[in-house]
């Protein structure tokens, strides 16, 4: 039997709000997209004329209180994303939070509690995770293609000056969150929980560069030891475009994912023979599949393989209407676990708080 599709309800209306509802335009089956709001009426009308959206409201909470809601997407700057979450969860919602889940470990703990008290989904948006070409590596790991996991490589970094103006932009507004620790360094550091968790990291130790104007960082470094499996070392920019690549390592290969490694379509796996550099590597494609027309018509894609948030939405789908609270791809345990590292992180890099 078929089951019904998700009534999605949409907090904010930025770029990646509009990413996530063109890729939902691919699973009709799953999802359907019934209220958008955000603190102006006029984007959120705008929004909605633009993607199809029925009902279209001014403010976060009346997207949470909209009874035709089943899920609520938080996709607004990401200081706000704890207390719109909440607000959703204590009105029956299910949560898809973007990425980072909270700004500070203590009110990522309380978002799981309250979900877990209430009864209902929550995770934060690791969209990686559910890529078949990330599907594929986790099943290479458990099978042992690539022996034991020793290490984990990962960067990810973009020029800002691409997308943003110095110093007005979000990226570099401290009071907002920006600085590359929370807009980037989410990625390579779930990377890490992926292939060496699921326990937290043993030691953590950060080292950055901060822009001296306005206080965000703008690059960093960071070294994670994994007690009795190996290490992370994990680097992310936001004025430098980066290889943007994922390398898990194992005693018997190492598998690649290509860049852009947070929503890869490719793979490359390497296995060993007797024998150093003795080699083979082989490479695994999964190409996205093409939008329906609509996506076209209504204005595209921002980002790079932002088709890929349709894997995300699907399984969410299951998980909900199979009576789950959770994800096994990307747990809440998961979720704590990265911004226990983001939290330790920011401390020893000295980043202002946002709180």
């Amino acid at each position: 039997m078929e089951l019904p599709p998700l009534s999605w309800g949409i907090m904010g209306a930025g770029r990646v709000c509009h990413d996530f509802v063109q890729a939902l335009k691919s699973i009709p089956h799953a999802a359907k997209v019934k209220t958008v709001g955000c603190r102006e009426l006029e984007r959120s009308v705008e929004f909605a004329d633009q993607h199809g959206i029925p009902n279209r409201v001014g403010s976060y909470e009346d997207v949470a209180k909209d009874p035709e809601v089943d899920i609520c997407y938080i996709g607004m700057l990401h200081p706000f994303h704890y207390e719109n979450a909440v607000t959703a969860l204590q009105n029956g919602k299910h949560v898809l939070v973007e990425k980072p889940s909270t700004c500070s470990e203590c009110d990522t703990k309380a978002l799981v509690r309250l979900a877990q008290e209430k009864g209902l989904f929550l995770m934060e948006g690791m969209w990686t995770r559910f890529f078949p070409a990330v599907e594929k590596a986790q099943e290479l790991v458990k099978s042992g293609t690539i022996g034991k996991v020793v290490a984990v490589h990962s960067d990810f970094g973009f020029n800002g000056g691409d997308v943003a103006n110095y110093p007005d932009h979000i990226f570099y507004n401290l009071n907002l969150g920006g600085g590359g620790l929370f807009y980037v360094a989410p990625y390579p550091v779930a990377a890490a929980m992926q292939f060496l968790g699921p326990a937290f990291p043993s030691r953590i130790a950060a080292a950055g560069v901060k822009d001296k104007l306005t206080g965000v960082d703008l690059s960093g470094a960071i070294s994670l030891h994994f007690e009795g499996k190996g290490i992370a070392s994990l680097t992310y920019n936001i004025e430098a475009e980066t290889p943007e690549e994922t390398i898990i390592i194992g005693t018997e290969g190492r598998i690649k994912l290509l860049s852009p490694a947070h929503c890869p379509t490719a793979i490359e796996v390497t296995t060993k023979a007797i024998g150093r550099g003795n080699t083979t590597t082989i490479r695994h494609d999964f190409p996205l599949p093409d939008p329906p027309a609509s996506v076209d018509a209504s204005g595209g894609f921002n980002y790079p393989n932002s088709n890929g948030f349709q894997f995300e939405a699907a399984a969410i789908h299951k998980c909900i209407r199979g009576g789950r609270t959770s994800s096994d791809q990307y747990t809440p345990d998961e979720m704590l676990a990265v911004m226990h590292v983001l939290e330790e992180c920011r401390t020893q890099l000295k980043i202002d708080s946002v709180e």
